[in-house]
């Protein structure tokens, strides 16, 4: 078995089918990791027929504590050679930390840091039996903000940036380069519509769709670049962002994101 795969995680829907179909687009066959449901098999069939790639498909739950260790048994089993990894699978949304459910708090810890850490770490040796080989971490810009309402969320995307650009050092003399995009408000589903119309005209200027965001950042992945910020207007609130004193930043973020409680109604 010659054939190279791309492996994506949270491949069946929002970005992951957009990263799924743009990496079709370049002929790259793909292993497409998900939850269990109709959208997998359905995104699979629809990538195969129209790209004419090859498509395979796991359904696992990566917050159970033994899901990144079954997507690699299966990788492993199968004989696929991944010599791309694309960590996309991530839990967003917005609440109250205080009244939030342990569970809600839980599963992005999950998901967002654990799985992505351990998904990493299990497939660096098979990534590194290929000359070129690439790991693209999904994060966002609130990585660089501590965002109230969005507490652990921003957390975890923080962390996945800092993980992101540790592990690019220590591989910088490897066959193998970390990438990590950091984009604003992603037009995905009904929630995170709901979530970028909150912020007025400034969610509609920074936002991003994923087919668009899909092809930026696989462009930035093989030019080995380090970290990604879609649109000019984003790098532009990340510059002028540190100019701005610590007390006004805080209350501008709890003004603005409390806008997001009350659009998804949580309390």
């Amino acid at each position: 078995m010659n054939e190279v795969y791309t492996l994506i995680t949270g491949g069946s829907q929002g970005i992951g089918k957009a990263l799924a179909e743009e990496c079709a687009t370049r002929k790259m066959n793909l292993l497409l990791i998900a939850l269990p449901g109709p959208e997998l098999q359905e995104t699979a069939k629809e990538i195969a027929s129209h790209y004419n790639v090859k498509v395979e498909t796991l359904a696992v739950d990566l917050a159970t504590l033994d899901g990144p260790q079954t997507v690699f048994r299966w990788a492993e089993e199968n004989e696929y050679r991944v010599n791309i990894l694309i960590n996309n699978a991530g839990i967003a949304g917005t609440s109250v930390f205080n009244t939030s459910d342990i569970y809600y708090n839980d599963a992005r810890i999950l998901v967002n840091i654990r799985a992505l850490v351990l998904l990493t770490r299990l497939f660096l040796p098979v990534l590194n039996r290929h000359p070129e080989a690439y790991i693209l971490n999904i994060g966002s810009l609130s990585a660089y903000f501590s965002i109230p309402y969005k507490a652990v969320y921003s957390a975890s995307k923080a962390f996945v940036l800092s993980f992101s650009r540790a592990l690019n050092i220590e591989l910088a003399n490897t066959s193998i380069s970390v990438t990590v995009v950091c984009p604003n408000g992603v037009e995905t589903n009904k929630g995170t519509y709901g979530r970028i119309a909150a912020h007025g005209l400034m969610g509609r200027l920074t936002k991003i769709d994923a087919q668009r965001l899909a092809k930026i950042a696989l462009d930035g992945m093989f030019r080995k670049e380090e970290v990604i910020i879609p649109k000019s207007i984003n790098r532009i609130l990340m510059a002028m962002s540190r100019l701005v004193p610590y007390s006004l930043k805080r209350h501008l973020l709890k003004r603005s994101f409390y806008r997001e409680v009350k659009v998804t109604h949580i309390t």
